[in-house]
Order: structure tokens, then sequence, then C-alpha cells
């Protein structure tokens, strides 16, 4: 298991640089001229400089940047339009705000996201490595003005921050322009956030349209069951940590649920996955001197980053890391030694009862595979992790996983 992991980590860049994802789509070039194709849509923190385009699926891809294409549009994903736009340069990072408002921008060449459109205004979005924005443009100012939201600290109150919420007053304006004002729609811009779906929510009111919900799904469920192989091994300063110790390995059931959360929906290629499992182990270790055994209630909570390294609509392949919070209660503590030794001082520090975590860490690596979107295969291993507080020894527990998820909702 341990050199299967290495290998795949090994071949991982190889893997994410190779994989493609056309989707229907076109781009519209500077000659006005709309070619129909595929292009190959990836997920991605920051607005793309180029596509990548097909006429089909087998005719050789020819790459088009903020050059040569005026927009571009994947069918049912995202669409995209080439603009001359001011950007803000402010940071929203914490560690970078001062008292002093930052009002810098530049001028740029860019392709912004189109979030919504309509008879009155469209919305857009881009995002650097400084920061998100978003754009409005209506029927008599097509050239997208951005929404500004700026952060900086109260002068002479250190650590209170202060959000000027102009995009707020911009929005307002635009509100009073297309009558759409009413008291209730002017208090909701107060406490709006600048975020996508709060602004969408306030440009369909000015198109007066009702928000489309998206066919893609923000998450899925999921719920299985896996075979958890456990392994308990003394380290350090113990009479079983010695190396005629053997430990009992111990395989049994693990039930399991949770959620994904995809970055993009569209994609889904990254996803944040939340999972609670149950299981029971079984641990026994012994040695010449005596041994220790225990059965172990697990409920292990783990939060984690999924990413498919290949992302096909019908096969699928992940690797998936985060910690795992450990709640574990101890039955049936037996401490042993065999009745023909003598009891020694050493006998009677195997005989001393263990004093083990009831909460502690772990750190499980998952590989898997999903096929035809519902069915979820998946190996896990767990590197070994301390379950005691002592300072000269330590027990710890080793864990294989292999399981079976079926995954619900609309895909």
């Amino acid at each position: 298991m341990k050199r299967f992991l290495f290998w795949l980590f090994f071949a991982f860049p190889f893997m994410t640089d190779a994989q493609t994802n056309f989707q229907k789509g076109y781009v519209v070039t500077n000659a006005k001229d709309t070619l129909r194709g595929y292009i190959d849509y990836r997920e991605g923190a920051k607005n793309p400089v180029s596509f990548v385009f097909k006429t089909d699926l087998n005719s050789t891809a020819t790459t088009y940047t903020l050059k040569d294409c005026a927009a571009c549009h994947i069918d049912d994903r995202a669409s995209y339009q080439r603009f001359l736009a001011d950007i803000s340069l402010g940071s929203v990072d914490i560690s970078n705000i001062t008292s002093v408002v930052d009002t810098t921008s530049t001028r740029d060449t860019v392709f912004l996201q189109v979030l919504q459109t309509g008879q009155n205004v469209t919305l857009y979005s881009y995002a650097d490595r400084i920061k998100n924005r978003f754009y409005i443009s209506d029927r008599e100012n097509t050239t997208p003005t951005e929404l500004v939201m700026q952060l900086y600290y109260k002068e002479g109150a250190s650590g209170t921050l202060i959000t000027n919420l102009k995009y707020a007053r911009q929005l307002l304006v635009l509100i009073k322009k297309y009558d759409k004002w009413t008291l209730s729609n002017e208090r909701r811009l107060a406490t709006l956030k600048y975020k996508e779906d709060e602004l969408i929510k306030t440009a369909t009111l000015i198109n007066g349209q009702q928000q489309l919900k998206s066919k893609f799904e923000q998450s899925r469920w999921f719920a299985g069951l896996s075979l958890d192989i456990a392994n308990t091994v003394f380290r350090g300063q113990h009479l079983l940590a010695a190396a005629d110790a053997k430990s009992k390995m111990s395989a049994a059931p693990m039930f399991s649920a949770g959620v994904d959360f995809f970055a993009n929906p569209a994609v889904r290629r990254l996803a944040f996955r939340i999972e609670l499992a149950l299981g029971m182990s079984k641990s026994e270790v012994t040695s010449t001197a005596g041994g220790h055994s225990f059965d172990q209630l697990s409920v292990i909570f783990t939060p984690s980053v999924l990413y498919h390294i290949y992302n096909a609509d019908k096969f699928k392949l992940y690797l998936s890391l985060g910690p795992g919070l450990n709640y574990s209660k101890i039955n049936n503590m037996v401490n042993f030694k065999y009745e023909k030794e003598i009891l020694t001082d050493d006998l009677k520090k195997v005989d001393v009862p263990l004093d083990l975590n009831k909460f502690y860490l772990s750190f499980p690596l998952n590989v898997g595979v999903v096929w035809n979107k519902r069915i979820e295969l998946l190996a896990g291993y767990s590197v070994p992790t301390s379950m005691t507080s002592y300072t000269h020894f330590s027990v710890e527990r080793q864990r294989l996983r292999f399981g079976l998820n079926y995954l619900f909702g609309k895909h």
C-alpha cells in the first residue's frame, strides 16, 4: 500500500497536466466569427487568459488568447467576455491592510466571467492573485465598472476594521435608475455582502428576473461501508516495544457518511469532504513478558481536501487528505502476564493498566475511484498515530481501509 501511494504521488503532476475536459461551446474571434466546437474547461482560482479549442473532439487543438478571442462560452457552465477594465489593487488580506485606504488600480485587457445577464444590467467577476472582484454594466453604459469594496483600519483605533460599502451605493443608483427602489430593497443593501450569490440576487432584482437555479449541484451526499484493518504497536521504553512483541491485527466493519462541497460544481475536480465514521476494533499486543488487549469503539470526524487527478464523465480517480479527529471509548481492557514467569519489577510494569486518550488525531490518505457517477471504491492508509500521552513510550494505531460508498444527488 505504501509503495502504491508513493508511485501515485510521483505520477500525480503528469496525470494532472495530461487531463483535459473538453465541453461543447464556442469562441468569438476578433473578426466576430463564432466558431462552434469544444473548449477545454478547467477549474482554477483565477480568470483564464486563454482557451484551448477544438472543432471536434478528434481535431487538432488551437489556443485562443486575449489577443485573438473576444468571447468564449462553455455550454451550461461558464461564459467570458474580453474587456479593457480598471482593476483595483487594494488587498483584502488582513496582514496587508493599513489605516490608509488603498485606491490604486491598473488598466488591463482581461476576460471577465459573465455571472448574470438581463434587460437592464450584466454582472461579471474577475479573480487574480490579489483578490476577487465584481463588475457591472447596464444598457446605457456597456463598459463594465468595478463594484468597489475596500477594507481599512480605523485611524487611531487599532484592530477596528472598516468595510467601505461603495458597491452597495453603486447598486442603489442602478436600482433607482431602473425603477426597482423600495425601502425594503434599500435596507437590504446595508447588509449586502461582497459575495457572488448575493450580488447575483441583486442583479436579478434590477433586471426584474427570477433567479435561475444552476443545473450543477454545489454538494453531494454519500454513505458507505468499509473494512477497517487496524494494528496496534508499542514504541519507546516499554517491554511490549521489544523485538519479540507481537501485535494481532483486527479487521472489522466501519460505517461512514458525509458530504462533498465542490469548488466548481460544473467541473467537480476539487472538493472539500466532511465524513463521519463509526467503527469497532480490537487490539492485542503480547511478548514473553505479558501483554495488553482492549476493544475500541471509535467515532472519527474527518474534514479533507479531495482532488480528482483523473476527471472523466463516467470514471474518476481521486486523492484525499485531511486530519481525522478520533473519539474512542475503551472496553474490555485486559493486562496479563504468563503465570509461569516469576513476577519481577519489569513484569509489574507490564501489569500497569494503560491510560489511553479518548481524543487523538490521525492522518488518513485515501485513494478512490468513482464509477458511473454513483459508485465509489476507496483504499485508505493512516500513518501510525499515538493514542497515549506518556513521556517514555507510546501506543500507536495504524489503519488500512477498503470501502464502498454510494453517491447521492444529481450528477
